[in-house]
């Protein structure tokens, strides 16, 4: 019986195997030029740039897409861990993901595979009905050498030629936004007209272990920030080169995590326009000194929240807000929750007598007797704990049953959000 035990046996993990390697199947790539690629010096699959296609469920899909660039030094390309498995995780989230298979040094240079990434874009753009996805939220994604490609395709776009023949050419290669994973050359500079600011909103991932690439990329991000482009950047202290999305690391592996959020939170994976709020923010009829206003959208997971500080440190009325429409709400249901932080609050920037005095040393015209008034003052303030923990209100009254449940619509939305603590 044995030997047969061990046939059954033998014969079930073949079909497990079988099984799992047709469900990692990927597609078969799309060449972006059917007829050859410009300044193709050759027939092999390394003369013929294409693309990978891996498609979320249809129940899932976000109608977002990115294009993925694995790494190498444009000598190779690490298409399976930044690539395959970087499309799956896309995928599984209802992203669609195109892996670029863009040529490499010796037999090409920049010019080529720079063509490659924006032709790639076209190719997506141009067939995103067929692909079901919005030709306004289309993405690219590089690592270390990929993204020096996806920096240069995000700097140098093409804008499209409505006359063209090539329908392909007719759409900009311009991407929505740019995910920049340990790479990013500072070296690369604009061209022509294009300048940093008009790059798309950026997501950046490095280490400090990382060391030659962190700072080139701390260089560019401060370089984003100054340009007033939308900019978000995390540098672990711990992780060597070529991690991938990371996928177990109980440390690193939170990155992605947190790509999505920005991703959810930027707008990017819903298509409903979003819309400017304002309001205020009143606990038991009294405006909040101090404390946070948060809305989670119910039903839609893809919808970007909202979160509000309200430390009253402006000319506003006190517990006042505005939020303009690129980081508003979509239309749909919130879930309301404030959180208190503090009862007893007063910022400098309302505080009669510090405004006074700061204003003075400002100036460097503070006397002694407006030392002698500040620091009286001063020591008469009652600056001790007003609070034990953060006091949490999910619902507008504590004997309520449902939650606090507001609607965003198109037209004038003032959120006037009370709570009471009894």
């Amino acid at each position: 019986m044995k030997p047969v035990l061990s046939l059954i046996s033998l014969v079930t993990a073949l079909c497990v195997l079988s099984a799992s390697a047709r469900a990692q199947k990927v597609s078969e790539p799309i060449l972006l030029w059917p007829r050859g690629a410009p300044g193709a010096t050759g027939t092999s699959n390394e003369d013929k740039p294409a693309i990978i296609p891996v498609l979320p469920e249809e129940s899932k899909n976000t109608g977002a897409a990115v294009l993925i660039c694995p790494g190498g030094g444009f000598t190779t390309r690490a298409v399976d861990h930044e690539g395959v498995l970087v499309s799956q995780w896309f995928k599984e989230r209802g992203i669609t993901g195109f892996i670029l298979r863009y040529r490499i040094r010796p037999l090409y240079s920049r010019t080529e595979w720079l063509q490659d990434a924006q032709r790639a874009i076209q190719y997506i753009r141009s067939h995103a009905k067929d692909y079901r996805i919005a030709p306004n939220r289309i993405g690219i994604i590089g690592f270390s050498a990929g993204a020096d490609l996806a920096y240069d395709a995000s700097l140098n776009p093409l804008p499209g030629n409505p006359e063209a023949v090539d329908s392909i050419d007719r759409v900009s290669s311009r991407p929505d936004f740019e995910v920049l994973v340990y790479g990013a050359s500072p070296q690369l500079k604009p061209e022509g007209a294009n300048k940093i600011s008009a790059l798309p909103p950026t997501f950046m991932f490095c280490t400090a272990e990382d060391a030659s690439h962190v700072r080139g990329m701390s260089a560019l991000y401060s370089d984003l920030i100054q340009a007033k482009v939308p900019a978000e950047a995390h540098f672990f202290q711990n992780g060597e080169h070529g991690v991938g999305f990371a996928l177990g690391d109980p440390v690193l592996g939170e990155y992605p995590a947190l790509l999505l959020k920005w991703m959810v939170g930027s707008g990017f994976l819903t298509d409903k326009p979003r819309r400017a709020v304002a309001g205020v923010v009143k606990l038991d009829g009294a405006p909040l000194v101090r404390g946070i206003l948060i809305l989670t959208p119910v039903d839609q997971p893809a919808a970007p929240p909202l979160v509000v500080y309200i430390t009253n440190a402006n000319t506003r009325p006190m517990a006042e807000f505005s939020i303009p429409r690129e980081q508003g709400l979509v239309d749909g249901r919130y879930r309301i929750e404030v959180r208190q932080d503090a009862t007893r609050w007063l910022s400098n920037s309302r505080d009669p007598v510090m405004i006074k005095m700061l204003d003075l040393q400002r100036k460097n015209t503070l006397t002694d007797e407006d030392r002698k008034v500040w620091a009286d003052y001063v020591r008469k303030r009652d600056l001790s704990p007003s609070i034990e923990v953060q006091r949490v209100y999910r619902r507008q009254r504590p004997g309520d049953q449902n939650e606090y449940i507001i609607e965003i619509r198109e037209g004038e939305n003032r959120l006037n959000v009370e709570v009471f603590s009894k």
